[in-house]
């Protein structure tokens, strides 16, 4: 069970994306994917889903192409979790998380233990019946989350795939976000997602990819990928590490600008 991506390349008319990409997802692994914006991680990030293909190269899920799965078996299979959900009709914020079993034909009752589950886990149970186009853009988030995690929910081989899953999020529900994507790893989900704070990324990942200008410069353990001059090719500025035993700890140096 694994995801596997071949000497991949992808362009958008004359402008090259991704370039001469190798990658492994693996069970029981939290894998994040940083770099700067426009280095192509989202591009990348749909690849790996299969919603769109590369022009050249091969993506194997399960020793499978990819692009030979439908998009209802591919939904049986893995969750993805976009930074933009367009829900623009008057819904409850339990119905968008029990969005996530349509998939699955699974009994019902089921289905709704698994939704309340998904509910307590993410701390949205005071919003199960609010409008969810009147949510927060956090309380969203999380509600979101919910629906990836109900989608996911009992069906290996299980991948989850999540696009920045932390970006609207105050500090304790980033930590508990991440703790319950460390718990699903723990349990042999296989998990990719886009981070672009670094010590987060230290802290949880069990392996780090670096993508700059549409190639990865380095793909492996954190400390072995969060370094000083990875750090500098990727993002163009200065760093130190600081060694602990939580992780590393990166620390910018700041650079003064005149505006």
């Amino acid at each position: 069970m694994t995801i596997q991506a071949i000497d991949l390349d992808y362009s958008i008319g004359s402008k090259q994306i991704l370039s001469k990409i190798e990658l492994e997802i693996h069970p029981g692994e939290l894998h994040v994917l940083i770099g700067r914006n426009g280095a192509g991680k989202s591009s990348l990030f749909h690849m790996l889903c299969g919603d769109i293909y590369p022009q050249k190269g091969t993506i194997y899920l399960d020793g499978v192409e990819l692009r030979n799965y439908s998009k209802s078996q591919l939904a049986k299979i893995r969750a993805v979790l976009t930074q933009e959900t367009n829900i623009t009709f008057p819904i409850h914020s339990e119905a968008v998380i029990a969005l996530g079993r349509h998939p699955h034909a699974t009994d019902v009752s089921r289905d709704k233990e698994i939704v309340q589950t998904c509910l307590k886990i993410t701390d949205s149970i005071g919003q199960r019946e609010q409008n969810y186009a009147t949510l927060s853009g956090g309380e969203r988030q999380k509600i979101n989350f919910g629906r990836i995690l109900a989608q996911a929910w009992e069906t290996p081989p299980r991948y989850i795939f999540l696009d920045e899953p932390v970006s609207a999020l105050d500090i304790p529900n980033q930590y508990k976000t991440l703790n319950i994507c460390r718990h699903m790893a723990d349990q042999g989900y296989a998990v990719f997602m886009i981070l672009h704070d670094l010590n987060l990324a230290a802290q949880y990942a069990d392996k780090v990819t670096l993508l700059h200008q549409g190639r990865i410069i380095k793909s492996g353990k954190p400390n072995e990928v969060l370094t000083s001059e990875n750090l500098e090719t990727a993002f163009g500025i200065k760093t130190r590490i600081l060694n602990a035993p939580e992780g590393n700890f990166i620390i910018p140096e700041i650079i003064g600008e005149t505006i």
